[in-house]
């Protein structure tokens, strides 16, 4: 350095910066001492010798260099002869300075700050002690009071959370609160959630997340710098702490370092006026107190947007964790739609298997007995709950869409009679229900979704009036749409309607409901009493008949549904019959393959009844080598489709390698990977889905053995 330089330093250290007792290194880039001076002997600093490292003088130096960023500062540093200091270092083009000055004052202020603290925790393990053993003197308006008179006498401001995880103001705010930007809104007593105190950055998180894993003790944040309306600085932290199961963050005010850092800038603009006045141009000193002054505006700048930033986050979070609760939710449900569909299936499978042994021995045994029989009528009894349990079967299979939709003409009067049947049944005594069914017409629909539909709006109006009771009125009546305004409004077409009503004198539902009622998966039942598919399915199926369905409700009065479903007009509205003779064989030879005993025994007596020969197995790798050996005698191969080794679907696949002219029948109780379409590609002469009664049985072999001819 120059000698100039040296002067001018010297200057600084003992007129300037006299009071604080500063001094000064210069320091290369290896570490070693080039330059010093300074009020070293005010500070009880040694001189050091010629280039000795600057870790022997100041210790807290070591493992600094080389200093990452341009500067660094250290405060209330406690050097070996006891005495403190603050210092700052930086980086200059020969290496690097270091400014030490005195925090003596400093020091001491906050050595009588933590006595301070010290004697008022004294003060309230006292209180407390008192309270635990007087409990009798305990009460909440003497703990508010002296913890309200602590806090003002340390002037602080207290936030407490609430059992919302919310902050309030409490006790007697300071007047320095009005200084922080948000104080309109603190000062006015509400709870907030932690964004309104964006100026504790992720304090307030963390302090959360110490009391949610119940750490005791206390917590405290760091400085932050913020600025008030008028533009001037300050300076303030905050501490978390657990009182008696009160959850406080007390806000401190930090009475020494703005001063302190005005100090330092005004120094430094005393600097740059003295240099002015020696008309030197050194433009290191002029740096350091501009970089100083620029650097603590910066900063302030930089916590100012990292607060903003922070404020954004938090509600941007909030939002992305609602949005994935709702996705979330919908993926239950969506999964517990799939397994209910799942267990359908297998439960349909085993349960056609059981109908078949029911409708198979109950045929044969209406074949052999005399016809006066007095157990004639009970066996086709029997044979009548057992059709009705294969259709339900069929509905099962229709709600886990394992079936395709069959569209055919419905007398929905019919429909709505069965579903009003079912549920009188399993209706208390105090629901009344009416009906008023004056229409015999048709529609076209899939008979299981229409009853489906009439189920589940008497269902929803049973709940609806569970609590009081009530009265459920079910119409149905023929009408004629022709003013294109009506049309509109129900989005049908001009023409000729069944319109059905079902009603209830229930508890009702306020407009907001009525506006999502239809919406998927909305519902207003508890988490385990409903999915909130059912309307939604119901809509669903209306709009694929080409109908409409409306609601009308008041709290209080009940609820009433509409719908409208466009009328089939046929002149042939009867069912085809089937027919209800056996077909009789010409001693044919039949292979019938199912691994259920039941099911060959059965199927051996019905085709031998039929006339034919019949040989079974309940092996199909057996069965195989059974074609095997006489594969010129078969005239015809019945097989099961689900069967354990070797499914129905292979064994025919082999069977048509041998002999591929040969017709085979395929039954199944349930199979989601069959249909039309695979079946022409192998060669299946018929599918006949389980339960298969006699008749059908019959000309389904008869079919087979004609095609072959």
């Amino acid at each position: 350095m120059t000698g100039l330089t040296t002067k001018f330093l010297e200057k600084l250290c003992f007129n300037v910066f006299k009071e604080s007792c500063l001094v000064y290194f210069v320091i290369n880039k290896l570490g070693k001492i080039t330059q010093w001076g300074g009020n070293l002997s005010d500070l009880n600093i040694s001189e050091p010798g010629e280039d000795d490292p600057i870790t022997d003088t100041a210790i807290f130096m070591e493992g600094i260099l080389p200093l990452k960023g341009e500067s660094m500062e250290f405060s209330c540093i406690k050097m070996p002869n006891n005495s403190c200091v603050d210092a700052l270092l930086f980086k200059i083009e020969i290496g690097y300075g270091l400014i030490i000055w005195d925090a003596t004052k400093k020091d001491h202020y906050l050595t009588e700050t933590q006595q301070k603290c010290n004697e008022l925790s004294l003060l309230i393990e006292k209180q407390k002690n008192r309270l635990v053993h007087f409990p009798d003197k305990r009460s909440e308006m003497e703990n508010e009071t002296i913890l309200e008179d602590l806090f003002q006498a340390l002037n602080f401001a207290v936030l407490e959370m609430d059992n919302n995880g919310h902050f309030v103001l409490i006790g007697t705010p300071p007047k320095w609160i009005e200084q922080i930007p948000q104080s309109n809104q603190i000062l006015l007593g509400h709870s907030y959630e932690e964004d309104v105190f964006t100026f504790l950055g992720n304090f307030i998180q963390t302090a959360k997340d110490l009391w949610s894993k119940n750490h005791q003790g206390s917590y405290k944040s760091g400085v932050w710098i913020e600025k008030d309306q008028t533009d001037q600085e300050f300076l303030f932290e905050a501490t978390a702490v657990d009182i008696q199961g009160r959850k406080l963050l007390i806000i401190s005010h930090d009475r020494c370092q703005p001063n302190e850092k005005q100090s330092i800038i005004q120094k430094g603009r005393d600097l740059a006026l003295n240099y002015h006045k020696l008309k030197r141009s050194d433009q290191k000193l002029k740096s350091m107190h501009d970089e100083l002054e620029l650097r603590v505006k910066e900063r302030t700048k930089d916590i100012e947007e990292a607060n903003r930033k922070l404020a954004n986050e938090l509600k941007e979070r909030k939002k992305v964790e609602k949005e994935r609760e709702e996705v979330s939710q919908q993926l239950r449900q969506s999964q517990k739609m799939e397994a209910i569909g799942t267990l359908a299936g297998g439960i349909a499978h085993d349960f056609n298997n059981i109908l078949s042994a029911i409708i198979g021995f109950s045929e044969l045994s209406i074949y052999e007995i005399k016809e006066d029989s007095t157990l004639k009528p009970k066996l086709e009894k029997i044979l009548h709950a057992s059709g009705r349990a294969k259709d339900l079967v069929q509905q099962i299979l229709t709600f886990s869409r394992q079936t395709e939709l069959e569209k055919r003409p419905l007398k929905l009067k019919l429909i709505v009679l069965e579903v009003l049947n079912l549920l009188r049944a399993s209706l208390p005594a105090f629901i009344d229900i009416k009906k008023d069914l004056k229409s015999n017409g048709y529609i076209l629909a899939d008979q299981t979704q229409i009853h489906q539909v009439i189920m589940n709006l008497c269902t929803n109006a049973w709940h609806a009036m569970k609590e009081n009771g009530g009265t459920l009125k079910v119409g149905l009546k023929e009408i004629d749409i022709k003013n294109e305004s009506i049309s509109a409004k129900n989005k049908l077409a001009i023409g000729q309607y069944l319109e059905l009503t079902i009603k209830d004198t229930g508890c009702g539902m306020p407009p907001e409901i009525i506006e999502r009622i239809f919406d998927p998966y909305f519902t207003t039942k508890e988490t385990d009493k409903g999915t909130g598919l059912g309307l939604s399915v119901v809509h669903g199926i209306i709009s694929n008949c080409n109908g409409s369905i409306t609601v009308d409700s008041q709290i209080g009065k009940g609820s009433l549904f509409k719908i409208y479903l466009p009328s089939f007009i046929t002149s042939n509205r009867s069912k085809p019959n089937k027919e209800k003779t056996i077909s009789l064989g010409n001693n044919e030879k039949i292979l019938f393959v199912d691994d259920e005993p039941f099911q060959t025994e059965m199927a051996e007596q019905q085709l031998s009844q039929m006339g034919y020969r019949v040989i079974i197995s309940n092996d199909s790798a057996h069965a195989l080598n059974i074609f095997l050996d006489n594969k010129d005698d078969f005239d015809l191969i019945i097989t099961d489709m689900i069967m354990p080794k070797m499914t129905g679907k292979t064994l025919s696949q082999k069977i048509h390698k041998i002999k591929p002219d040969i017709p085979i029948i395929l039954c199944s109780g349930y199979s989601d990977d069959i249909d039309s379409d695979t079946i022409k590609k192998m060669g299946i002469a018929q599918y006949l889905m389980k339960p298969v009664g006699m008749n059908d049985l019959s000309r389904a072999v008869k079919d087979a053995l004609q095609k072959k001819k």
